[in-house]
């Protein structure tokens, strides 16, 4: 993989291929990757993985627990993947095959975990988890992929959305996260953030620099958001990204019109073409 990839470093000479396309954010990323039948040897990945297989899947893996305990899984159609940061592991697929993966910025998850549950937290490996959840997920970031790389702001969302998930679900602390009731943004913040949604509607906008903007966490920012605006902010993003192309759309077609001048209607214009036809 190139050295800019969010997928793991395979060590050797002649690496397996491995397509990718991705999309980065400051707590990680999310890769569509597509590969062949290869065997990849002990690595370790330096982030959170969540990876959600899709297509005929047979992939075996080898990993060594925390405790330096041996152990094998055979991965198949339906399951997602768990895996903690610099987790040494191998494996062998049998057929080519899809992938989404979430990658979690290992330091970022520490932060929310110290944010929502007031504690270090270790994330546990599960290899061959059944999660309804995580793989509705991973088709809908699928379909996002195969129309146009989804923009980053909306894969911060779903990665903060997993995130909550694997402290929940996948993590050595089995606490409640911290309930804290969910207030809406002061009228101030929130006309900040929106101003600044609406002057970037044809840039990035990410959710960190909207949740910094307003001094407040990107968790905490987003459930306040929503609970001010109806949408969470990818939703708010896109809804105003359309009807700037709606308008748009308008403007040109009154451009179009006023250039066929006041006097040609349609109708006219149907006259016309019946008189151009021999």
């Amino acid at each position: 993989m190139p050295l800019d990839s969010l997928l793991c470093q395979i060590p050797g000479e002649n690496p397996p291929l491995v397509l990718e396309q991705m999309v980065r954010s400051p707590s990680g990323g999310v890769s569509l990757a597509s590969s062949t039948p290869a065997y990849f040897p002990e690595h370790t990945d330096p982030y959170c993985k969540i990876a959600i297989p899709f297509g005929d899947v047979s992939l075996h893996v080898k990993w060594q627990t925390a405790s330096g305990q041996q152990k094998h899984q055979h991965i198949r159609s339906g399951h997602v993947s768990v895996l903690p940061a610099n987790l040494p592991h191998e494996a062998t697929q049998e057929r080519q095959m899809e992938m989404i993966v979430i990658s979690i910025e290992p330091l970022w998850l520490e932060q929310l975990a110290d944010e929502l549950m007031g504690k270090p937290i270790e994330i546990i490996e599960q290899w061959a988890a059944r999660d309804p959840f995580v793989h509705q997920l991973g088709v809908a970031m699928l379909n996002e992929f195969q129309l146009a790389l989804p923009n980053v702001i909306y894969v911060e969302s779903v990665i903060h959305i997993l995130a909550t998930h694997l402290l929940r679900q996948y993590s050595s602390n089995h606490h409640p996260l911290v309930q804290d009731a969910v207030t809406k943004l002061p009228p101030q913040k929130l006309q900040q953030a929106i101003a600044h949604i609406h002057n970037r509607l044809e840039q990035d906008v990410t959710l960190s620099e909207l949740a910094t903007m307003v001094q407040m966490s990107p968790y905490r920012f987003a459930r306040a958001f929503k609970q001010s605006t109806g949408l969470p902010p990818h939703q708010y993003l896109l809804s105003k990204r359309i009807e700037r192309a709606q308008i748009l759309l308008r403007e040109t077609q009154l451009a179009i019109n006023d250039a066929l001048g006041a006097n040609c209607t349609w109708e006219s214009m149907r006259q016309a073409e019946k008189s151009w036809r021999p």
